[in-house]
């Protein structure tokens, strides 16, 4: 963190500029024009009832600078907490790789054995211009090489000057401040447009201490800085319109409490291509994106003692070809083809050049130029049978082809590093390559036979092969296998090259009531029952010294038959419409998984007991406010193979109001945590830089504690 950076000192000249909140650029695309869903969330688009939808989203991107915090209160979603903007969503208990997660139809690979860099980490909030969730099923076309569903991020579309004129300026400056962790930021962005072409830049930054939680007390190694710049430019012609994205993210640290290890810099590069067109057979959309991550990771306060540099060098490329084909006015057929790169180089520097320390004098290859190319070819056959009857057909094949250079520990001359030695050159005898060959298939229906009901169903099989790490992480030495960890347990992790990929087999249900045209009531439930053949999990690991019961254990992935079942529930319903107290609507959203293994019965990792959330909406001339109750279940299913702790249940009280002006000012306030409840997130796993900060071996760590009250504040301009 120290010396000049001049990515840091452009963050800092833009924070007096920016903030956290945004107003959406107006209804975002809700997924694949007629897809059956079951079910999809749109989260930018406004949906028909008394208070509008797009307020509270504002409003809590005034609350956190954690893109993945936006989906918190949508249906099937929850969130594993990483650090302050690395956050992993969950979809009915599958998460992280397992989802298909797409930024601007660019996919993005975590480049870290922590998985501190995932895909939404790379855009602030304020850039978001849409969010789609496909939970459970989602069709082949949205992404091969995923189980649990997909999740695609849109920017803002592309703004152009309207008929009659010849140039439009338009832009936003915001900024907040919250209280818990003395966060301040804020965000950029303008737009210069003519007729048929566009020029935007969005800029957003935000750094934070360590927060306090419900007893007021610090939890170490929760602070960050954070800071990401794009520009786009974008051209149109008649049907036909292609768009250039730039940008680059900078992240000079941010702590992971639940982690051995913290971030000490991201940087990330992107380019980011596309071009659509209606041609007389159909659409076209195409897409070459290009991603270089350079990550650090070493420890950034006292808490974690030591020098342990760790870096990687990740590189997304790919392209992506979609043409859809009106076959008559009832039937479409959606063909594509998909391809995607990923390499990457992880290394550990010696901190010494002498042999006498366990970390030196050469450089440890934990993967050295690992590679992972997915090819892809899918069709999606669309039919209206009837007007009350739609079904859609997916069928996709991928390639998946893996490899790795040999590799090296630090050193074959002491008995401090004898383990790495033998363990890379077990490694490097054997044959690194793998190829597997992929199927998904995807049917549903939907039956609406009024205006008042709607019912769905189908059925999916998906698969997944292992990341890099699932299948190349080598060692079995103690601490090589604790640096390799993303699910915030502090357990140690070794690879398994001969891992089967995961096949998912799901069955979904939906079915949702509303009132008429006028939606001012609804209920939706999504039950669902997920088979998983070869999920991957884990085993014992190989090193029995590792074992310890207060601290960590050593696991190695492995291939177990799992099942996971659940449900969603979702409703809304208008409660009221005066002049004295304007409109008001009542939301709430409940859901629960249980997951375990066939084989023993033990209970899977990050399943969410059931837990809700009641929202209470009020607009009233220019004001909006709200006041939201979540209430969580005690968390006693708990993996005992990983240690996972239990956590009781416990309820948290939020407000946020909003007034908007005419001449483009808005203000948003709000409290998170009113009552100050001290509370363990079920998804947090354990608070290792409180418990190491203690240095007390005799204490088990302990379940990591949420955040604290905090006020919160953001205000807005746009011209």
């Amino acid at each position: 963190m120290s010396g000049f950076k001049p990515h840091r000192l452009l963050g800092l000249l833009l924070l007096p500029l920016q903030a956290g909140t945004v107003f959406p650029a107006g209804p975002a695309d809700a997924g694949e024009a007629g897809t059956t869903r079951l079910p999809e969330v749109t989260v930018s688009a406004p949906r028909e009832s008394a208070v509008r939808e797009e307020e509270p989203l504002v409003a809590k991107r005034t609350e956190t600078n954690d893109t993945a915090q936006l989906l918190k209160t949508h249906p099937g979603v929850n969130l594993a907490t990483g650090g302050g903007v690395s956050s992993l969503p969950i979809i009915h208990g599958l998460g992280d790789d397992r989802l298909a997660v797409t930024l601007d139809g660019m996919p993005i690979t975590s480049a870290c054995a922590n998985h501190m860099n995932p895909p939404l980490s790379y855009v602030d909030p304020a850039q978001v211009g849409g969010i789609n969730v496909m939970a459970g099923i989602a069709p082949v076309s949205a992404g091969g090489d995923n189980i649990g569903g997909a999740i695609a991020i849109t920017s803002p579309a592309p703004v152009f000057a309207p008929a009659g004129s010849e140039s439009r300026a338009s832009g936003r400056i915001a900024t907040h401040y919250r209280s818990n962790n003395n966060s301040l930021g804020g965000s950029f962005d303008t737009t210069l447009a003519g007729r048929n072409t566009s020029f935007a830049y969005s800029g957003a930054a935000d750094h934070a201490q360590d927060y306090t939680d419900g007893h007021g007390d610090r939890v170490r190694a929760s602070l960050y800085e954070t800071q990401n710049h794009s520009i786009t430019l974008a051209g149109r012609g008649d049907k036909q319109e292609a768009t250039v994205k730039i940008g680059m993210q900078f992240i000079p640290y941010q702590g992971f409490p639940n982690q051995r290890m913290d971030m000490t810099e991201n940087q990330g590069l992107f380019l980011n291509t596309g071009y659509k067109g209606s041609f007389g057979w159909g659409e076209l959309d195409s897409k070459i994106y290009w991603q270089d991550t350079r990550h650090e990771m070493n420890f950034i306060s006292s808490e974690k003692s030591g020098n342990m540099p760790m870096k990687t060098h990740g590189v997304d490329l790919g392209y992506d070809v979609k043409g859809e084909i009106q076959l008559s006015a009832n039937h479409a057929l959606k063909v594509g083809h998909d391809f995607h790169r990923f390499t990457l180089d992880d290394w550990w520097p010696p901190i010494s050049a002498t042999p006498n320390g366990g970390m030196s004098p050469d450089t440890f290859w934990n993967i050295n130029n690992g590679q992972r190319d997915r090819f892809g070819l899918f069709g999606e056959w669309q039919a209206q049978w009837q007007p009350e009857w739609t079904t859609l057909l997916g069928l996709r094949g991928d390639r998946v082809r893996m490899d790795t250079d040999p590799v090296q520990g630090y050193s074959r001359l002491n008995t401090a590093a004898v383990r790495y030695a033998t363990d890379a050159d077990a490694f490097n005898a054997r044959d690194r390559s793998r190829t597997d060959t992929n199927v998904d298939l995807t049917a549903t229906v939907r039956y609406e036979p009024s205006p008042n009901a709607t019912y769905e169903g189908g059925y999916a099989r998906k698969t997944r092969s292992p990341n890099l790490y699932e299948r190349y992480a080598w060692s079995a030495g103690t601490m090589a296998s604790n640096m390799v960890n993303w699910l915030g347990d502090v357990n140690g992790y070794v690879g398994n090259p001969d891992l089967e990929p995961e096949v998912a087999h799901t069955l979904s249900a939906t079915a949702r009531w509303q009132e008429g045209a006028k939606k001012s009531w609804g209920v939706e439930i999504t039950p669902y029952y997920t088979y998983v053949h070869d999920y991957i999990n884990v085993d014992r690991g190989p090193n029995t010294s590792a074992r310890t019961p207060v601290n960590s254990v050593q696991l190695m992935f492995a291939n177990h038959d799992a099942e996971m079942y659940g449900f969603d529930l979702s409703g809304h319903t208008h409660l009221w419409s005066n002049d004295r107290f304007g409109e008001g609507q009542i939301k709430g959203v409940v859901g629960w998984v249980r997951g375990k293994t066939l084989d023993s019965g033990d209970n899977l990792y990050h399943m969410m007991p059931l837990n809700g959330t009641v929202t209470l909406e009020q607009r009233l001339n220019a004001w909006d406010n709200a006041m939201a109750v979540q209430l969580v279940d005690k968390k006693s299913n708990v993996d005992a193979l990983r240690q996972e702790p239990t956590t009781p249940a416990y309820a948290l009280v939020d407000l946020r109001s909003s007034y908007k002006w005419d001449n483009g000012w808005r203000l948003d306030l709000g409290i998170t945590n009113l009552l100050d409840k001290y509370y363990a997130d079920p998804l947090g796993g354990v608070d290792y830089g409180d418990w190491k900060a203690l240095n007390n071996t005799t204490v088990p760590v302990w379940a990591l504690p949420g955040q604290g009250r905090s006020f919160n504040i953001g205000l807005t301009t746009t011209f």
